[in-house]
């Protein structure tokens, strides 16, 4: 099952990723910035010029390999542009109603996650349950790889990193990954205002 959920507040996005599968829950999430179309069209032509005129070989490169034959940083950029797209050089999550979605960081953005889905931070933890490096005795004691490495556990016999041990997932953290009101893709797409649970 994934299900994911995605938040607005002025100039911001913020999209949570939630998957369950096989007993093994993933909280991940996606941020950025919302720009009109000709603000994201402007921002790409801008880190174009920036490009070629950092790098003024690959301006020669490109003209080599395309036959072109470009003097200045705004033309190769309007070149690349044209061929490849007219926001090529942003990572475009998604664009919508005259409005761009720009990715700026995916994946374990916890802290991300904190801010813009309070109702989540509970189940952190529970982020890939099945790559434990401890075992449970273990981890009450605070021990973990970088701290012991292959410490032996006196309780049940496990070697600290030995495999990746996981935990069961309570039933409160499947419920809420499997209840939570969130969008199945690729419904979220169709929703641009803040979705509140």
């Amino acid at each position: 099952m994934e299900r994911q959920i995605m938040r607005t507040k002025g100039n911001r996005w913020c999209r949570l990723e939630l998957r369950l599968q096989d007993g093994r829950l993933s909280i991940c999430g996606s941020e950025g910035s919302i720009m009109t179309s000709a603000r994201a069209r402007a921002e790409a032509r801008r880190y174009w010029e920036s490009f070629f005129e950092e790098s003024p070989g690959e301006m020669n490169s490109m003209n080599q390999r395309c036959g072109t034959a470009f003097r200045s940083p705004k033309s190769a950029a309007r070149y690349v542009l044209d061929s490849d797209g007219e926001l090529h050089g942003l990572d475009v999550a998604r664009e919508e109603g005259g409005k761009v979605y720009v990715l700026e960081g995916c994946g374990q953005i916890v802290e991300e996650l904190r801010k813009w889905f309070p109702e989540a931070v509970p189940y952190l933890k529970w982020h890939l349950n099945d790559m434990h490096a401890e075992c449970e005795h273990q981890e009450a004691r605070g021990e973990t790889y970088k701290t012991h490495p292959d410490a032996l556990c006196p309780d049940c016999g496990y070697r600290l990193g030995f495999q990746w041990l996981k935990r069961e997932l309570p039933a409160e953290v499947v419920a809420w990954a499997t209840n939570a009101p969130f969008f199945d893709p690729p419904a979220y797409v169709k929703q641009a205002k803040e979705v509140r649970p």
